[in-house]
């Protein structure tokens, strides 16, 4: 070898180990990115409500969302199918690797730059919203603590409208509401409820979305989850596998996430919301139905009596309604739900939820303001 070659053999592996290092170096610097953007974004709701919730989100979701569109199933699903059977085959390439040091060191690089890549997508395309403005600010509700006497009063409503909306409905074989015309087809009238929700309140118009039913609605119910909401598609997705009553809601539920409402109690609220408000007389009984639900829960760990009082007054078909969605909770219950619970708890938190999947419970302090607003009575 040439003293020439040697150098120039020197200058190569030099370039090789910088390379090796920029991957690395430039996912963490993206990790950064990310964590600097959102602790930035936390301290200025009112900037990330004018800049990005109703001014670079609504484009960008819009965009993808028509692309989304034109494929009948869950572009986010197969993606994810893909993926995996990726990481597969490279595992598998990986364990009759000679060289598997070099390999598991490439690999961690990349991984490590994919992390940072995906952090920082997910927060542009969609998870600044988490450090928007409250939809109760927005909408000028009247949140604040609220006495065991006003919980009662909501719950003793929800129930009397539930039972209401519940009659005349169609039922299965065992009596349990059934939605006309079937699940996929209930997927396709969500839309209906946030054009009428929007009419109030104008922050939730937006591009039409259709939410997708998932392929692997089975794997999601073992993991606890009814639906799940793409940002890097902007695809509404829903488990298949729920009951009847719950689906409606639970579709709605992520069309509110696709509007831009990222905080599960918003999501949750605003569901019931496109619900109540939804020509149909099946959505409008799967979000009171939900409502109920919640408030229900709320009341029953601050006041049995009342709990067990105003529980006992719903209607024989929502009993049977209520036994369906227990009986589909206890079919899928297993260890993967609860890791699921603990996993979705933890980025909750991580987004800034402090009280993590409790959260789900404060869609009550929305259903409690909007009863202020209407000026309906405090107590019973």
């Amino acid at each position: 070898m040439t003293l020439k070659q040697g150098r120039l053999e020197a200058t190569a592996a030099g370039f090789s180990a910088r390379a090796r290092l920029r991957a690395p170096l430039l996912g963490l610097l993206l990790l950064a990115a990310g964590l600097a953007l959102q602790w930035a974004s936390a301290r200025s709701p009112e900037i990330v409500e004018r800049r990005f919730a109703r001014g670079v989100y609504p484009v960008v979701a819009g965009g993808l969302g028509r692309v989304a569109a034109l494929v009948p199933i869950s572009i986010a699903e197969c993606a994810l199918v893909a993926l995996g059977v990726w990481l597969a085959a490279g595992l598998g390439r990986l364990a009759f690797a000679r060289d598997r040091r070099r390999r598991i060191g490439r690999a961690g690089a990349r991984a490590l730059l994919g992390a940072g890549a995906l952090y920082a997508a997910f927060l542009l395309l969609w998870g600044l919203n988490y450090q928007r403005q409250p939809f109760a600010t927005i909408a000028g509700l009247p949140v604040r603590p609220s006495g065991v006497d006003e919980l009662a009063t909501l719950c003793g409503a929800l129930v009397q409208e539930a039972n209401a909306a519940r009659e005349g409905l169609p039922e299965d074989e065992a009596g349990a509401m059934r939605l006309a015309g079937g699940p996929r087809e209930a997927l396709a009238r969500t839309e209906a409820g946030f054009r009428a929700a929007a009419a109030r309140h104008p922050v939730l118009a937006g591009p039409a979305a259709r939410p997708k039913p998932l392929l692997a609605s089975a794997a999601l119910s073992w993991l606890g989850i009814t639906g799940i909401y793409s940002p890097f598609t902007a695809e509404p997705n829903v488990n298949l596998t729920l009951p009847d009553p719950a689906l409606p809601f639970s579709a709605a539920h992520e069309v509110a996430h696709q509007r831009g409402f990222a905080r599960e109690d918003e999501a949750n609220y605003l569901g019931y919301l496109a619900c109540r408000l939804h020509p149909d007389p099946d959505f409008r009984y799967s979000g009171r139905l939900a409502a109920s639900v919640y408030a229900l829960n709320a009341l029953a760990s601050r006041d049995r009596a009342a709990w067990e009082r105003i529980e006992a007054a719903r209607s024989p078909g929502v009993r049977r309604d209520l036994a369906a969605l227990l009986a589909w909770a206890e079919r899928y219950r297993g260890p993967a739900e609860r890791v699921s619970r603990r996993v979705n708890d933890a980025y909750l938190r991580s987004q800034g939820q402090d009280q993590g999947v409790t959260s789900y419970g404060r869609v009550v302090d929305l259903l409690l303001a909007e009863r202020r607003a209407a000026g309906e009575p405090a107590a019973e």
